[in-house]
């Protein structure tokens, strides 16, 4: 059951959801990095996975047509054959571990993500076949886990030789289809509920809307600015989910 039922935790929610959208429609993969976290102050991370997972599907096909087009397709399908050979494992964990443990391990994840985008490791050429699958395993790991596929994703993106557009295209295919692949395991295991599924319907309307913000911020800002709100936002995020975990274990 939600931990949120009082008027006032809702409201808190729609606006987390709200500044989650803003950050997906302006970063292309800001929904599952900013909303989990704050989510899962709130509620079991699992049922946070759950809510934003489908909230995810649904706004990753806003932009779904032009994002095809632009998309870098070989680095995508070979991040989706790891993706999709790894999410299962992460579920497993994501079904047995406690929830401070899932909290710390969001932190911790989403926290090294920063650390590497702020550090400016730029990459000079794309990475062989097998390393690029690689990275489809470790990002299905955490896709499964915590449904967070992101973090080692995007700092590859980030990194990469590519334009800001083909970055963040790849990166919304991508997401859209690792979304789908961690909520299979998810149904499979019996958490899907009907509270989270009429959350998520609940809560589209302000995803959508910030998302669409977000995406309008995107078009008229600097691409430096696009890096700077990138990090910015994953700070935020990795420290108010360790300081969630580390006040349950400490209680």
């Amino acid at each position: 059951m939600p931990m949120f039922t009082l008027p006032i935790d809702i409201a808190v929610g729609l606006v987390m959801l709200f500044v989650a959208g803003l950050a997906r429609g302006f970063t292309g993969f800001g929904m599952g990095i900013v909303a989990i976290p704050l989510l899962s102050l709130m509620m079991p991370p699992t049922d946070a996975v759950v809510i934003v997972l489908l909230l995810q599907v649904y706004v990753s096909l806003l932009n779904f047509q032009t994002s095809v087009r632009l998309c870098h397709w070989p680095l995508v399908n070979r991040l989706t054959i790891g993706s999709i050979v790894a999410t299962p494992v992460g579920s497993w964990a994501l079904i047995y571990l406690s929830a401070n443990m899932l909290r710390l391990c969001i932190a911790v994840i989403v926290l090294a993500t920063a650390v590497t985008l702020a550090a400016g490791y730029r990459l000079k050429m794309i990475p062989s076949g097998r390393k690029v699958l690689a990275l489809g395993v470790a990002s299905g790991i955490l896709n499964g886990l915590a449904g967070m596929s992101g973090p080692p994703v995007v700092a590859f993106f980030l990194a990469a030789p590519l334009s800001v557009a083909v970055a963040r295209a790849s990166m919304i295919i991508f997401f859209l289809i690792s979304s789908i692949l961690a909520l299979i395991p998810l149904a499979m295991f019996g958490k899907f509920h009907l509270w989270s599924m009429a959350g998520s319907v609940v809560g589209l309307p302000v995803v959508l809307l910030g998302s669409v913000a977000g995406t309008k911020l995107y078009l008229s800002s600097h691409e430096g600015h696009f890096r700077f709100i990138s990090i910015g936002l994953l700070v935020l995020a990795a420290v108010l989910a360790g300081m969630r975990a580390l006040d349950g274990f400490m209680a």
